[in-house]
């Protein structure tokens, strides 16, 4: 049992309550003395956090036990439940065969994220199940999440977008919402491209991933923070039905999704990415400088501005690319002449695409909105900006041709 934690008498033998020092300062890396602990095996320990879920507890409790117990392996069911004011808590220490369940009180502390961040440091065993309670990630995958684990993978994901995944729980603004969080996470952090689903609520992994990393998470997105801050080298995907929720009701609403941008922005800043983009800033801001500086100089010498103008564009963008191939984006890993023109190419078109967002914003704003053409300006420059690194993320420096 972690560190922070004391069993009370009275209602159930079972339930714990958490002190001040369990998981406080959202930092995993405090807790990695505590996975010294653990059990070392391939044991699973499934963890659960809750928030006004009791009608769905017994339901999800037993077909737990059904899909793990024919296994032979010991397992756990850590629950972590907010205080609900329904009683989830007391619900679920009072469930029959409860000898593999312990619950979890927060009563100073609330949000997905950081309850699941508790019950890993209570629990006992290598492999951790992060589920929810609502019914709509099936236990019947979790022995399949588990195996994928032992037989070696670092992370298996649920995934409701690979092979023989579904999504039928959410409405088309959900999905809508969805899709745009995705796109975000992945042009921000390059290293989750490749994963179908890596925001889901249901996924397994080993405790060691996380044993020294720097984990912060805001909201609910626990798995988005474990990958881009865990040690791992392997992730498995298993598909899924997302099911509709027949009982209780949804937590999602404004303040998800605000703390989901909250929580994307904390990773930019945390992971590098965020000194990445200043680089790209500071590229750009020598591009355009050198612009203007060959811009003076041949229309000085006798040049026509126009063509000055063309010359000095190329100029900059010529700048822009081969300072962040050789500082910005040098972790790529990119070399010979082949790669070098593609990107040449690739930036070329980006950038033309930005430059036609920039003088769209500024004629939209400026005549038909009538802002000050500066001002119009100056926001066209700032779109056009995030366009280009975008773009520079997602295309300019990959290596497929």
């Amino acid at each position: 049992m972690g560190k922070g934690l004391r069993f009370l008498g009275g209602l159930d033998e079972r339930l714990i309550w958490e002190n001040d020092n369990l998981a406080s300062g959202r930092n995993v890396t405090a807790l990695a003395p505590c996975f010294s602990g653990s059990m070392p095996n391939n044991n699973a320990s499934i963890i659960i956090p809750t928030y006004n879920e009791r009608e769905n507890i017994p339901e999800l409790l037993e077909r737990i036990h059904r899909s793990m117990g024919p296994l032979g392996h010991p397992f756990e069911i850590v629950i972590v439940d907010d205080d609900s004011p329904d009683e989830t808590w007391k619900v679920a220490s009072q469930q029959p065969d409860g000898d593999r369940v312990r619950v979890i009180r927060r009563q100073d502390e609330k949000g997905l994220a950081t309850a699941v961040l508790t019950g890993i440091q209570a629990a006992n065993y290598d492999i951790v199940v992060v589920m929810d309670a609502d019914l709509q990630h099936p236990p019947e995958k979790i022995p399949e999440l588990v195996s994928r684990v032992q037989n070696g993978a670092d992370i298996a994901i649920g995934s409701r977008f690979a092979e023989h995944g579904a999504l039928e729980g959410f409405s088309h603004l959900r999905r809508l919402l969805s899709k745009g969080a995705d796109l975000l996470a992945r042009t921000l952090f390059r290293e989750i491209r490749s994963i179908k689903d890596p925001e889901s609520g249901f996924f397994a992994f080993k405790k060691n991933v996380i044993a020294h990393a720097n984990l912060s998470p805001v909201g609910y997105k626990i798995l988005l923070e474990i990958l881009i801050q865990g040690d791992y080298t392997t992730v498995s995907e298993v598909g899924y039905t997302f099911d509709k929720r027949e009982n209780g009701v949804s937590k999602f609403g404004v303040k998800n999704a605000v703390d989901y941008l909250h929580h994307t922005w904390s990773l930019f800043l945390r992971s590098g990415e965020f000194h990445r983009f200043w680089k790209f800033v500071a590229v750009g801001a020598v591009g355009a400088i050198l612009n203007l500086a060959v811009l003076y100089a041949l229309t000085e010498l006798g040049v026509f501005y126009l063509v000055s103008g063309v010359i000095a564009i190329e100029a900059g963008l010529l700048s822009n690319f081969f300072l962040n191939r050789s500082w910005t984006f040098r972790d790529r890993g990119t070399s010979g002449l082949r790669y070098a023109l593609t990107a040449l190419y690739r930036d070329h078109a980006v950038r033309f695409v930005g430059i036609v967002i920039n003088l769209f914003i500024l004629w939209l704003l400026t005549s038909i909105f009538g802002l000050y053409y500066l001002t119009s300006q100056l926001i066209g420059i700032g779109v056009s900006m995030v366009w280009n690194y975008g773009g520079n993320q997602w295309w300019t420096w990959e290596s497929g041709i």
